[in-house]
């Protein structure tokens, strides 16, 4: 109904037409983001956290611009879902077409619209979209202007339009550098469409306003640097960084009005302009959707689907997806060996998955890019004060984030610090998603007999270290005063054995097995009896197993092992080929191919 007001001095042709465009537009970020780029919705979600509260509101409110970023945020906390992620979006762009038919309109009244014009800002703001620092408040933002714009244009009265460019401060204050998009579409617009001493007056006098709203806003209100009001909150950080579709996106709002009068429809035959409209829509959605298909990177796509599983805590599904579809990143075999640990597997399924870094896979550097994944190799050995002191540490640098906070609770009801713990738990109550969670460890601040009976934070307890010790930046060093401190302490143990096999030192993992019966093993993880039979295979000698045995089955199958390499003993890469078909499972491959 509302397209049908915009177009009711169309031709119905034309308003196919637009019905159609709209309806590929909208089918097209559909199907983007709900099935192939919806990584964007667990990454963006997971960098803020929206908080019901007046202080939040605050920190927004205090800086012209500020109130678009908090509404950003806003509709970025439904992110939470895939679905209503790809609605928003979806929805948004649909809703921006629109504003821009009805510029079209205001702009030529009798003529048919220009639809290619109307389509490409959507369009490219679909395909920066793409990107992981695309967010949400951009988009808002971009949405205002044309809504301003329209509503400057909207009513011929000299009176009311100069209403609307006085109020330009308040729109500055709500959108902040947007508004100089705004500024340029609409000098343009006076410069070609109004008439007599309007086409001069109306740009000196929005002119004068943005120089009077600067001066008061730097100096009086906000006292922010000319700096911070010339760039916030657009994307503008490096020019020479700038994505080339940015640069288009910026050109077509500011020049819109010079682009609808240069190529306005009417001015071509009356076949060729029924024409047009479908050869719109023939070049820029099959170019689109072409761009959106190019530079598709499917290891980040797969890291994102794995950190979503860490950040729930679903540790067989990490181990299933890089067992079936391999991650060739660090980090993504840095979290399979996370997940292996937890479900404590680390020693009998480290090869199962790839493995191309070393012992490099086993834990990350802990500087600001790393450290909110780094953290998860403390809290799963049970170096709890680590990783408290390493979410509190992202919690300043990047500000509260679902994660952070969720890792600061549970280290604080760990180490005892329940008060600080509530603390955290009032911040996550002011959340949308993330409420019914916190409500679940308030519970534990009420009785502290609920922290024993939970499966996760009573084995955290149970591998805290028996004393104190300063962490070392190597963290072989951590694991052996983790060792010291806590000789029992199996995950420490196998990240240390994960190391030895990782660099096929298998001398260090034979003199480690001795003491293995006495930590509580009844017997020998299979990699760690991998590289035993191997120890046995160069050296000849029986090492002290501590009493434990080797399983026969192991031994039956490096005896396969060792037929194969036999058979095929003059032909290196054939031999390779055929192990990779059978046994590329075992820590003999690593240790021969690797």
């Amino acid at each position: 109904m509302l397209i049908d007001n915009c177009l009711q001095k169309g031709k119905t042709t034309e308003k196919f037409a637009v019905y159609l465009s709209l309806s590929l537009l909208f089918v097209i970020s559909a199907t983007y983001f709900y099935w192939v780029g919806n990584g964007i919705f667990f990454y963006q979600e997971n960098r803020l956290l929206f908080i019901f509260s007046i202080e939040y509101l605050q920190k927004f409110a205090i800086k012209p611009g500020g109130l678009v970023e908090y509404a950003g945020n806003f509709l970025t906390q439904y992110y939470y879902s895939d679905g209503a992620g790809t609605l928003i979006i979806s929805s948004f762009l649909i809703l921006l077409c629109y504003i821009f038919i009805k510029i079209n309109r205001r702009l030529s009244p009798d003529r048919s619209i220009s639809l290619m014009f109307i389509l490409l800002p959507s369009c490219l703001i679909l395909l920066l979209q793409k990107r992981y620092d695309h967010l949400m408040h951009f988009n808002l933002g971009y949405l205002l202007v044309a809504m301003w714009f329209l509503l400057s244009i909207a009513i011929p009265e000299k009176l009311f339009r100069l209403i609307v460019l006085a109020l330009f401060p308040l729109f500055f204050y709500l959108v902040g550098s947007f508004a100089f998009l705004y500024l340029g579409m609409f000098i343009i617009y006076c410069l070609i469409y109004e008439k007599g001493v309007l086409r001069y007056l109306f740009p000196v006098f929005l002119i004068v306003i943005v120089v009077l709203t600067f001066i008061v806003f730097k100096e009086l209100l906000f006292l922010q640097p000319i700096d911070h009001l010339l760039r916030y909150p657009l994307p503008i950080v490096d020019l020479k960084s700038f994505p080339k579709f940015l640069y288009l996106l910026l050109g077509c709002f500011m020049l819109f009005p010079l682009l609808i009068k240069i190529f306005d429809p009417v001015k071509l035959k009356k076949k060729f302009a029924e024409i047009i409209p479908y050869a719109t829509i023939l070049t820029i959605f099959p170019v689109t959707v072409i761009l959106l298909s190019k530079h598709n990177d499917p290891d980040t796509a797969n890291l994102f689907k794995i950190e979503k599983a860490i950040y729930i805590q679903d540790w067989d599904a990490i181990i299933n997806q890089h067992q079936s579809s391999p991650s060739t990143n660090v980090i993504g075999q840095y979290y399979y060996n996370l997940a292996l640990s937890e479900k404590d597997q680390l020693c009998e399924k480290l090869f199962f998955g790839r493995q191309d870094f070393g012992s490099k896979s086993l834990t990350l550097q802990r500087d600001n890019e790393l450290i909110n994944r780094a953290i998860y190799f403390y809290y799963a050995i049970g170096l709890i004060s680590e990783a408290h002191h390493l979410a509190f540490e992202s919690m300043v640098n990047y500000g509260y984030r679902p994660e952070n906070i969720k890792l600061l609770i549970k280290t604080e009801l760990i180490n005892g610090n329940y008060r600080i713990a509530e603390q955290y738990i009032n911040v996550l109550k002011k959340t949308l998603h993330y409420r019914n969670w916190a409500i679940k460890y308030e519970k534990m601040i009420i009785n502290h007999q609920l922290i024993n009976t939970d499966p996760e934070l009573a084995g955290k307890i149970r591998l805290l270290p028996g004393n104190d010790f300063f962490i070392r930046p190597n963290d072989a060093q951590n694991i052996e005063l983790v060792l010291m401190a806590s000789p029992y302490n199996k995950r420490a143990f196998e990240y240390k054995m994960s190391r030895f096999l990782l660099e096929r030192d298998i001398v260090s993992v034979v003199n480690e097995v001795r003491k293995m019966k006495e930590m509580g093993y009844t017997n020998i993880p299979r990699h760690i009896e991998e590289a035993v039979v191997t120890f046995i295979n160069i050296y000849k000698e029986l090492p002290d197993l501590g009493g434990l045995d080797i399983n026969p089955e192991t031994k039956s199958r490096f005896f396969q092992y060792s037929s194969f390499c036999n058979l095929y003993s003059g032909n290196k890469s054939r031999l390779q080929k055929e192990m990779k078909k059978s046994e590329r499972n075992t820590f003999w491959y690593y240790y021969q191919f690797k």
